[in-house]
């Protein structure tokens, strides 16, 4: 098989979906949540300059973009829950096509979401070091 016919063979079950929302802390929450509930394999955010009219008078401000990448079976469910968690009256949630993505990174996103294990965070995962770590100390005294 030619590398080509790899990396077209992956593309199709992926999209991206995508919002922006108002802070850091709302998009982060959204990207956690998402991701621990296995509706995205991930989320990137950044900082954007918006310019939009809303209510009748143009607006311009500092908002952030959120890329949620998932598998396309679940990208309504996706969008429901970002629609579900979101600040915004009229949030804009919207979901793209994928052309072809490369073979192992098709692999992880399906394995990882078709998981039974649940996600911890960096935060808990060293707690968990720190205690066993400990014990095994304790144990040598």
């Amino acid at each position: 098989m030619e590398i080509v016919q790899k990396i077209e063979k992956g593309g199709e079950d992926i999209v991206f979906v995508y919002t922006i929302c108002g802070d850091m802390e709302e998009a982060r929450s959204m990207g956690y949540s998402a991701i621990r509930e296995k509706l995205a394999i991930s989320m990137d955010y950044w900082l954007i300059n918006s310019i939009y009219p809303w209510q009748g008078v143009i607006h311009e401000l500092n908002q952030y973009i959120l890329m949620f990448s998932t598998h396309k079976n679940i990208s309504n469910t996706l969008m429901k829950h970002i629609e579900a968690e979101h600040s915004y009256s009229v949030p804009m949630i919207t979901r793209c096509l994928i052309d072809i993505t490369n073979i192992p990174y098709s692999l992880w996103v399906e394995n990882t979401l078709k998981s039974e294990d649940p996600y911890i965070t960096e935060t808990e995962e060293e707690a968990i070091k720190r205690r066993q770590e400990d014990t095994g100390f304790n144990k040598l005294k």
